[in-house]
């Protein structure tokens, strides 16, 4: 395989794309990757600039900064960033150091809550019980006191600078819980498709209503299948089969509510991992991927589309992208892992150099398991030696 790809295949590709009211230079998405290297309570730290510093050097027409909490009792990070008032100066600067390097390049925020992804410094909490060990419940009052924070991560993150949001509802998190099939709470939380998506609606009715006269992204990952009982995508909640029909009509809803873009996701890391980020022997799972995608399509109004899943694809990736593109699939290609491996991606591609291609080696994930800071243990020897001093942990 070459280790390189002539850019004058990939026009399309390295062309402008409108998502909500501004435009990226470039189909190239650096998918949101937690770092686990927030300090302070949740502050970013040099660490993570430098994380997108480098990002802002590979000129990639969308970045996403990984999720960051609305609240410090619910990280999946130990170190996994926080935004708060007391924070804020710290994404300012985050945003300012990002837009110096790269000032045309897309610069979202993924607002999250971790709900039962919560580590082990967090407080796990969920919408109902399903039996987890040291699982709270989440109270009515409680449920709405979050969708607030969110509200003001949301505003806070405009403050900041940011082009725009990830609202996350995907991978587990408390987002993509309160959506499922198996959320049969009795409240107006769950139970019909209306309460268990009140979260969502209710909130962007309020965030429209601030910043829809503004050229202010707003957008969401979502998982179309989670692969579990009464997960997101599933025909009901003590199902497994794969049914898109209401996450067909969420993503309709979406687009009625003015939503800006969609990246299209599936599966849970650490359920139903490979779902999520095929790995060398579970690669064809991103043909499933491209299926989610054409079904968001065909409901997703004048949203953008970020697909996901081709970092396994390594320099056929580029090639099955520029296909995609231009057969209206998808306006943008998404990159997780790849990004990790190799941040000047799309700059090298450009510029005809060598890339480096993630191995799909999971030595992130385990540093990601291991709660120490995170990335590519091949091609960065800080954290491969930090892989080596963890390995009896």
């Amino acid at each position: 395989m070459p280790e390189y790809v002539d850019p004058k295949n990939l026009e399309l590709l390295f062309s402008p794309a409108m998502i909500g009211k501004k435009e990226a230079p470039n189909r190239f998405a650096s998918q949101p990757m937690e770092g686990n290297d927030g300090e302070n309570g949740g502050a970013v730290s040099e660490r993570t600039l430098e994380r997108y510093r480098s990002l802002a050097r590979g000129a990639w027409g969308i970045t996403v900064v990984e999720a960051i909490s609305v609240t410090s009792d619910a990280l999946a990070r130990n170190n996994g960033l926080v935004i708060n008032r007391k924070n804020l100066d710290s994404f300012k600067r985050l945003v300012d150091e990002f837009k110096k390097i790269h000032p045309e390049g897309i610069l979202l925020f993924q607002i999250s809550h971790a709900g039962r992804k919560a580590g082990p410094l967090s407080r796990k909490a969920g919408m109902y019980d399903d039996g987890s060990e040291g699982l709270e419940i989440l109270s009515e009052k409680r449920v709405e006191e979050i969708r607030r924070n969110i509200v003001e991560g949301v505003n806070l993150s405009a403050e900041a600078g940011a082009d725009g949001v990830d609202f996350k509802l995907c991978h587990g998190y408390l987002g993509s819980e309160i959506l499922r099939p198996a959320n049969q709470r009795n409240d107006k939380w769950g139970g019909s498709y209306e309460n268990r998506t009140r979260f969502l609606f209710s909130s962007l009715q309020e965030l429209k209503a601030l910043h829809g006269h503004t050229d202010f992204i707003i957008g969401s990952r979502i998982s179309m299948y989670e692969g579990i009982r009464g997960g997101c995508g599933t025909v009901a909640g003590d199902s497994v089969l794969e049914d898109l029909t209401e996450m067909k009509r969420l993503i309709a809803g979406m687009a009625e509510a003015g939503m800006d873009y969609l990246n299209v996701s599936a599966g849970i890391p650490g359920y139903t991992s490979e779902i999520t980020r095929p790995t060398n022997q579970s690669r064809w799972f991103y043909l499933h991927h491209f299926r989610y995608c054409r079904e968001a399509r065909e409901v997703s109004g004048n949203m953008s589309l970020i697909g996901s899943a081709y970092t396994i694809l390594k320099e056929e990736s580029l090639s099955y992208g520029e296909e995609n593109v231009k057969n209206g699939l998808m306006d943008f290609i998404g990159y997780g892992r790849q990004s990790f491996a190799d941040p000047l991606f799309p700059a090298k591609i450009l510029n005809g150099e060598p890339v480096n291609y993630c191995t799909a080696c999971s030595g992130c994930t385990k540093l990601m398991i291991r709660q120490v800071n995170d990335g590519c243990v091949i091609f960065d020897s800080y954290y491969r030696e930090m892989l080596k001093s963890t390995s009896k942990r």
